[in-house]
């Protein structure tokens, strides 16, 4: 028990230090809406400069080097908000994120451009008496670090809970637009939360140096893993909820330490490393993940995701491309070994252009996985002599299991808190694999040796052979770009980017989002495993350093560069990598990296899409070369001359008692309704009244409480979203949620497409170019959408963005088809024309339709039965005539005017 006291009270130091770096990414979060990843960055900055310049370069005292060097990083914080964050606050929430991690490069490198990366250890400068508590040993310094921890946030929570700036950063984090519409700059409070947080971490970053030193690339990783994990167990929103995180991350890192002997010892292992480190990340994924709910982490008012690339292929720029590296492998020397790291690079970045560029699912770990693949495949050939092909085939099969599993905690959460739970994993991996000589093979040396790789007969040793090695790097990598180049264009691409745009309506269409999540990050994991292999075998010793989570920082950072949603992208972004042909002009790794991330900031600030973005509109630009090379047919929106069947499958929808509840407030209350094939039944109500909730139970997005759905002859009232559709049951959305990221071509396609798993692999080689289904077809033609198929869903008008909205839902034609208010938006003659739409569904194509609408003049022309809402229950049920002369359907809902409305559209 001794013992455990005493580990627990050396953890208090360390817990009160992440504390303190927590409650600035809180106060920032709360001002400003975006995660700052750079705030261990801020605080390596502090800590350089009051201890390494001030007091040792220019011999100031402690307290005068600390507040300056806690004002510098608030300065930080200051120019960043009004130089970078203030330009896109209606970017994409990547985009934010990305500036974040473009500060931490410029940061990092720059302190390792100037104060070099050896590491320094830094003396205590707090008093370190010691007192004697029974036989604990109680540490000053300890006691003085809580207690600057415990002030710390109790200012910081009195700051925001009584004063008026304080209530309106409150505000603002709970609802920007209130805030701004009672007078409070939600620009000003950004900025001054960012510079206060800045503060807080310089301050902080100095506080927690003795206990960490100081070398510019553990620094700024171990410090932000530690704090953003206390600041998620704060909620992103509390300082108490902060400290007290921050304290038991402390304490279960130092108790670890205690224990891990027996740990060891448990799991049979001679040597067991950073296992300290996994604290964070259990932390993280207990939070995240078993929580069941991402972080409420508010929108901007655009969500807007970096354009895609079409993923047409240019053969006279891949042919180019090709010429110009097989001459820099012949001019060999240091160019060539530059350009073997681009090209492996540029396989890397490949793997986030799927996960994050059409899958939408950003991770921070794509290095260390790809270092997964350098340590299997160094272990097969190495030391258990395999030749190069069986073991990479293994590796990287192998590798695709574990990005499986990486991909679990996708499947409970997304955005900004899925890289948090990727940057926790791939540390943790970094510290308990790559740093573990049992896993890696060699316990003198780190790593097992790898003599002699030949490739069906040719060796291919990259110390003897290194143009060979860099003729593979390339044949692999053009391999790899146009895999991905074909999954862009395919069928299985369009679900990927469904899901990355609306995981709603993607679901709503039939598409399985956990399946998709998974098919991404096991894809994206093969590449990576791919292109660690590349990296890790060019030489005797695979070097796991390379493999760090700061390498995956730099990935993303590249990607995003280069163009997250191209494939040219992943080329670019590459010239910038470490020890790449960017680097090699610049001859120095660290210059490459601090202006890789200006260049990034440049780049976001003048074209959020990146440099792909650029040379395509260019050479769109330029007569003559907008085809050059690409195929002369569209994207494949052809309509198909076969004839539809003219019916759908009739299949009745059968709802019996369904209630839904929201906490103690009963939302539906026993509603019971049919809807038969070939007719139209519409649902109204005043508004609350839950006519958008019965369709949400329905179709699987909301759980029931109570009740039971039939469709045809199956209870679905366990089914999932998308095996309700794939049944035959489609709704379209109030809120039209259209995939505005491709075209409207590419939304029906979505909405229509049939595949099987094969298709996950075959798309990879040959996508084909499938016209529209028959049903698709007709649909298309009877919305008369035949000339906005290339377009984008932006640049129609509302009425025909609905009408996309509408044909996407039946483009498979479905047996039941759920309308929620159709007309909204529309005009007098739009109103007719969908009208008429609606009844050919029901009578031409024999759908049974639920319409939920406000224009009373529609829903008696066009409904067969109609259903009214009251407070979640059923008030009336019948004929447009029964419910017309209801005195309780006129009270409560339709009013006097009834009569008159229902004249006139007879």
């Amino acid at each position: 028990m001794t013992e455990f006291l005493q580990f627990a009270i050396l953890g208090l130091g360390a817990g009160s230090a992440y504390a303190l770096l927590a409650q600035g990414i809180v106060l920032v979060y709360r001002g400003s809406g975006v995660v700052n990843f750079a705030q261990g960055a801020i605080a390596m900055v502090g800590a350089y400069f009051s201890l390494e310049t001030l007091q040792r370069d220019h011999d100031w005292g402690l307290v005068p080097a600390f507040l300056v060097a806690t004002v510098v990083a608030g300065l930080i914080g200051l120019a960043f908000q009004l130089l970078v964050l203030r330009w896109l606050t209606n970017a994409a929430p990547i985009v934010r994120l990305a500036a974040t991690l473009g500060l931490m490069v410029i940061l990092q490198a720059g302190v390792q451009q100037y104060y070099g990366s050896t590491p320094i250890r830094v003396r205590a400068f707090l008093p370190d008496d010691a007192y004697h508590w029974g036989g604990v040993v109680v540490q000053q310094d300890r006691m003085i670090l809580l207690g600057i921890a415990v002030l710390s946030t109790a200012a910081l929570w009195a700051w925001t809970t009584f004063t008026r700036v304080g209530l309106a950063i409150t505000a603002a984090a709970e609802h920007e637009r209130a805030a701004a519409a009672l007078g409070w700059s939600p620009q000003r409070l950004a900025t001054l939360t960012w510079t206060v947080g800045g503060a807080l971490a310089g301050g902080a970053g100095i506080l927690v140096a003795p206990l960490t030193g100081l070398t510019p690339s553990a620094f700024v990783v171990i410090v932000t893993v530690s704090a953003l994990a206390a600041a998620l167990l704060g909620g992103f929103r509390s300082f108490p909820l902060t400290l007290l995180g921050g304290l038991l991350l402390g304490v279960g890192e130092s108790l670890v330490v205690l224990y891990q002997d027996g740990l060891r010892d448990l799991l049979g292992m001679e040597t067991l490393t950073g296992v300290n480190r996994a604290v964070p990340f259990a932390v993280i994924l207990v939070v995240l993940v078993v929580r069941g709910k991402g972080l409420p982490l508010r929108s901007h008012v655009s969500e807007r995701l970096p354009k895609l690339g079409s993923g047409e292929i240019r053969w006279a720029g891949v042919i180019l491309g090709v010429l110009v590296a097989v001459g820099i492998i012949a001019a060999g020397g240091d160019w060539l070994r530059s350009l073997t790291l681009t090209l492996a690079a540029a396989v890397f970045l490949l793997s986030i252009v799927v996960l994050t560029g059409f899958a939408g699912q950003l991770s921070l770990a794509q290095y260390t996985v790809g270092g997964l693949g350098a340590l299997f495949a160094a272990r097969l050939v190495g030391q258990a002599g395999w030749p190069l092909v069986p073991a990479a085939l293994v590796s990287v099969v192998a590798v695709i299991v574990i990005g499986v599993v990486f991909a679990l905690p996708a499947l409970r959460t997304r955005g900004v808190n899925l890289a948090v739970v990727t940057l926790g994993l791939g540390f943790t991996i970094q510290e308990m694999v790559f740093n573990n000589p049992t896993f890696t093979g060699d316990k003198l040396e780190g790593s097992v040796k790898i003599n002699q790789l030949s490739l069906f007969g040719l060796e291919v040793t990259p110390t003897r052979y290194p143009e060979r090695w860099a003729l593979l790097c390339l044949v692999a990598l053009v391999l790899c770009a146009l895999m991905v180049a074909n999954l862009r264009r395919s069928r299985t691409g369009r679900r990927l980017i469904a899901v990355r745009t609306n995981e709603r309506a993607a679901a709503s269409l039939g598409i399985s989002v956990f399946a998709v999540k998974i098919y991404a990050f096991a894809f994206a994991a093969g590449l990576a495993a791919v292109a660690g292999i590349l990296l890790g075998l060019r030489n005797t010793a695979v070097t796991y350093l390379e493999f760090n989570v700061f390498a995956s920082i730099n990935a993303v950072v590249q990607t995003v560069t280069g163009g997250l949603g191209f494939v040219l992208g992943s080329v670019i972004g590459a010239l910038m990598a470490p020890g790449a042909l960017f680097s090699r002009l610049l001859s120095g790794l660290a210059l490459a990296a601090l202006l890789g991330g200006v260049i990034l900031i440049v780049t976001l600030l003048t074209n959020q899409n990146g440099i792909a973005d650029m040379i395509s509109r260019g050479l769109r630009s330029v007569p003559g070369l907008s085809t050059l090379g690409t195929r002369k047919k569209g994207r494949g929106h052809q309509l198909s001359d076969e004839s539809p069947t003219g019916s759908v499958t009739p299949t009745p929808l059968i709802v019996r008692g369904l209630t839904v509840r929201f906490g103690g407030v009963v939302a539906v209350d026993g509603v019971d309704l049919d809807v038969v094939p070939g007719q139209v039944v519409g649902l109204i109500g005043p508004n609350g009244a839950g006519k958008t909730t019965v369709i949400d139970a329905i179709t699987g997005f909301v759980s029931p409480a109570a009740g039971q759905l039939t469709l045809g002859d199956n209870n679905i009232t366990g089914w999932s979203t998308a095996r309700r559709s794939k049944g035959g049951l489609r709704r379209s959305f109030q809120s039209l949620e259209l995939f505005e990221d491709v075209t409207v071509g590419e939304n029906i396609h979505a909405g229509a497409d049939e595949s099987t798993w094969r298709t996950w692999v075959t798309d990879l080689i040959r996508p084909g170019r499938h016209p529209l289904s028959p049903s698709a077809s007709t649909v298309v033609r009877d919305f008369e959408l035949e000339n906005d198929l290339d377009k984008l869903p932006g640049e129609l008008s509302y009425g025909r963005r609905r009408l996309v909205g509408i044909a996407r839902a039946v483009a498979s034609a479905p047996s039941v088809i759920l309308l929620d208010e159709p007309a909204a938006g529309l005009d007098d003659a739009e109103s007719r024309e969908l009208a008429v739409a609606i009844r050919h569904l029901a009578v031409q194509r024999g759908a049974g339709v639920l319409l939920v609408e406000h224009d009373m003049g529609l829903v008696m022309s066009t409904c067969d039965r109609i259903v009214v809402l009251e407070a979640g229950r059923v008030i009336a049920s019948g004929t447009p005539d029964e419910i017309a002369s209801s005195p309780a359907v006129r009270d409560a809902y339709l009013g006097t005017d009834i009569e008159t409305t229902t004249e006139a559209t007879r």
